[in-house]
């Protein structure tokens, strides 16, 4: 518990130190719209984004094996007799 409280306090410290040293500011164009932001904020709100997108489909997949595994529960198994 203390070991991933320590991981976390430096991983926020890395990403502290990742804004304040890239705080330059860009030109961003994506579907029609351009706005301009930090570099850092940009990066992150793109990772952040990503992120997002691989859980919704890691949770897809998993709700979909779930859903194979309670079908073939309840049918009996090819060759397996009934008592």
């Amino acid at each position: 518990m203390r070991t991933a409280l320590i991981a976390g306090i430096a991983a926020l410290t890395v990403v502290l130190i990742f804004i304040i040293q890239n705080a330059h500011t860009v030109d961003i164009s994506f579907l029609g719209a351009h706005l301009r932001l930090s570099l850092a904020v940009a990066l992150l709100l793109a990772a952040v984004a990503g992120a997002l997108m691989m859980a919704a489909a890691g949770t897809a997949r998993i709700t979909q094996l779930r859903r194979i595994m309670r079908r073939s529960r309840r049918q009996p198994m090819p060759g397996s007799q009934s008592v």
